[in-house]
């Protein structure tokens, strides 16, 4: 099986943030990302290299997701890849006319989007929907576990930001466990 490394998924989005976000889950849990702001800017980076999935949001200035779905599905050498709706209006009636009309494609290609998300969607959710969509198996909790240096670093950044008393319980907590 796959390891998240070994793929690619490109974010499309016209909110940065949102880009950000899924971009990080994804990064976090070892997948290679890119991003495009509009449907224009994905297809010319789909053209250049084609990514092992498309995480899409539905709603954006100018086109709307569909259309990057439909050139998708227009081209062989692309109409594979799979594609997660992710969208914060899938209870709007246009949205919803849109997915109707994305479901059926998908139908009639035998390929089409794994999953539609409705936003705001967690990281973990995003993330294995995405390892879901691209054969990719997880390791139990969606992450691998940190070093030992990872875990010393981690605890010292938050040692220096804590409230003295909660580091006193921890400490007092800790001593009685060895």
């Amino acid at each position: 099986m796959a390891k998240p490394g070994e793929k690619r998924v490109l974010v499309v989005d016209d909110e940065e943030d949102v880009i950000v976000f899924l971009s990080m889950a994804l990064e976090d849990a070892g997948f290679q990302t890119d991003s495009a702001r509009s449907v224009d800017e994905a297809l010319e980076k789909v053209k250049a290299a084609p990514p092992d999935c498309v995480s899409l949001d539905m709603v954006m200035p100018g086109k709307s997701g569909i259309v990057l779905f439909h050139e998708l599905h227009k081209n062989p050498a692309w109409s594979k890849i799979p594609v997660l709706f992710v969208t914060g209006h899938a209870k709007d009636e246009r949205v919803k006319g849109e997915m109707d009309a994305a479901a059926s494609l998908a139908e009639s290609t035998m390929s089409g989007p794994a999953t539609y998300l409705e936003k705001p969607v967690t990281a973990e959710k995003f993330v294995l929907a995405v390892a879901a969509a691209v054969g990719v198996e997880l390791p139990e909790g969606g992450e691998s576990e940190p070093s030992p240096t990872d875990m010393r670093s981690e605890l010292d950044r938050l040692a220096r930001t804590a409230d003295p008393e909660v580091l006193a319980q921890a400490l007092r907590l800790l001593r009685s466990k060895s």
